[in-house]
């Protein structure tokens, strides 16, 4: 809460932790989005009337998933897409944010355009690769790039 100096927050500029002074300072240049997270630090859900995900879903993928969650690829919030790891049509997903994740455009169509897969299992989400490029198609856990999730995960962890 910036307005009682407690907490921490992220500046999405660089992604680092931030204390609430800092964010307080920052809210001259800028605008603060309050996201409430659980003990987890998993965003809470804001189902099938919509296909898109609106700002506020889009706005809590971003602390969740810090960015393009694809492997090694740098792009922030800014720079991505919602992906429904439950497809809309095919598997009737629903635009719910713990069926959805960021994807930086590329990677967005790397995965349609060459049937990649990613699920959720729990709070993970896991990239499934086409046989052509792993014929055991072993899945790649995608890793958070939100330094907010991971200190929070941390502090849950002891």
């Amino acid at each position: 809460d910036p307005a009682s100096d407690t907490g921490f927050g992220v500046i999405e500029s660089n992604g680092e932790l931030v204390s609430a002074a800092t964010v307080q300072r920052a809210l001259c240049d800028g605008d603060v989005v309050h996201v409430t997270v659980d003990s987890h630090g998993k965003p809470l859900d804001l189902g099938r009337t919509s296909r898109l995900f609106d700002r506020r879903q889009r706005e809590a993928l971003a602390v969740r998933d810090g960015g393009c969650l694809w492997p090694a690829c740098d792009r922030p919030p800014a720079f991505t897409e919602a992906h429904h790891t439950k497809q809309w049509k095919r598997d009737r997903g629903k635009t719910n944010i713990a069926d959805g994740v960021l994807l930086c455009r590329f990677h967005h169509l790397q995965l349609h355009n060459n049937h990649w897969e990613i699920a959720r299992q729990q709070a993970d989400y896991w990239l499934t690769p086409p046989r052509s490029i792993d014929p055991a198609q072993n899945p790649i856990l995608l890793k958070s790039k939100s330094t907010l999730i991971e200190h929070l995960r941390r502090r849950a962890a002891g």
